[in-house]
């Protein structure tokens, strides 16, 4: 049986009364602890998963190449130095040419420079601007940039998300996902283990559910946050944009953890009680299938009768001597300390031949 009655034994009164509550700690204890463990482990394995999707190259260089156009203003260097590029890329003998006074040591090669138009030097700039910060990360800008660089400024704080999307990042990432992974594993083997019947799949799904819930409230009430409080500032607007795509990934992710610990919860609960009260191991009536008085078994002849009869084994017929030994009586035992019957003499007997 799955029951959760049938794993140990039945404890007396006396026993339940002294060492109920001890019984109690020493069976919950265990499986509170490794749920805990195995929540915060999965907890820090989603949370590091998401950090792994949103840092991967294709992903991640997207979501630079909005940052860096926001922190560079790509729109406005272009409109300004486009001309002076175009004619140092005609007067230069230099195979490539850099644009002026961008932040980010790119280069563009006397063809592109001279032959392409604005959205394609723009979408150029901003493709290989992405691979650098994202192989180098923040070291790769130049500090002679004329953004404002206050403490709290919208400018730093997209600098520091583009900081954030790099390969080290990445690498990072996917070696605590790894760990995290097998860390909640044992620990989710372990939960399992020490619960009992269904209770087991009841206690994991409330560890998963319980792991996935933080994440995904912190997640979807940054989206709010930024949805909310929006602004007419194109830093601001590029800002909710990074933050908006990066917080997608988490949400999504910790939801469809939280959706399958809900239903791993709840059918443990279901079969737990369908087990309980459908398959019970109680102990059955034993007057609810008394059909009444039960007759005795007619007396089958044994097997010495069939052997005497058939001649095959002839026992002695014991009758004479229970005959014999039944005439003889014993004499009755006295009682101890009594004295010895007095002797009477014989009348007729043997003479005293002294006499």
């Amino acid at each position: 049986m799955l029951s959760r009655r049938s794993n140990f034994p039945r404890r007396g009164p006396v026993s339940e009364r002294v060492f109920g509550k001890a019984y109690a700690e020493a069976e919950h204890g265990g499986t509170w602890l490794a749920s805990g463990l195995f929540a915060i482990t999965l907890f820090l394995f989603v949370a590091s998963l998401s950090v792994y999707e949103i840092t991967r190259p294709d992903r991640a260089q997207a979501l630079l190449a909005a940052g860096i156009a926001s922190l560079t203003d790509i729109d406005a260097t272009l409109e300004e130095n486009l001309p002076a590029l175009r004619d140092e890329a005609r007067s230069s003998t230099e195979e490539t040419v850099q644009l002026p006074e961008y932040p980010l040591p790119i280069t563009l090669s006397r063809l592109e420079a001279l032959t392409a138009d604005t959205p394609t030097l723009r979408a150029i700039v901003l493709d290989r601007s992405a691979k650098l910060v994202y192989a180098t990360g923040l070291d790769a800008f130049d500090e002679t940039g004329e953004q404002a660089s206050d403490l709290f400024s919208i400018y730093n704080v997209i600098r520091e998300l583009v900081g954030f999307l790099t390969g080290d990042v990445h690498d990072r990432a996917r070696w605590l996902a790894l760990a995290s992974l097998v860390l909640a594993s044992v620990l989710g083997a372990a939960t399992l283990a020490l619960n009992r019947g269904f209770a087991r799949f009841t206690s994991f799904g409330l560890a998963v559910l319980l792991a996935a819930a933080p994440g995904y409230l912190i997640a979807r009430g940054g989206s709010y946050l930024i949805d909310r409080f929006g602004s007419e500032d194109p830093f601001v607007v590029d800002l909710q944009v990074l933050v908006q795509v990066m917080l997608d990934v988490p949400e999504r992710n910790f939801l469809i953890a939280g959706s399958l610990g809900l239903i791993i919860a709840v059918a443990g609960r279901v079969l737990g009680f369908i087990a309980d009260h459908l398959f019970s191991d109680e102990s059955l009536d034993p007057n609810a299938y008394d059909t009444g008085p039960t007759l005795p078994f007619a007396a089958v002849p044994g097997p010495t009768h069939e052997l005497s009869r058939r001649g095959g084994l002839r026992l002695p017929d014991l009758s004479g001597l229970r005959q014999r030994f039944g005439g003889m009586s014993l004499p009755a035992r006295r009682p101890s300390g009594a004295p010895p019957p007095r002797r009477e003499p014989e009348v007729g007997g043997a003479r005293d031949e002294d006499g």
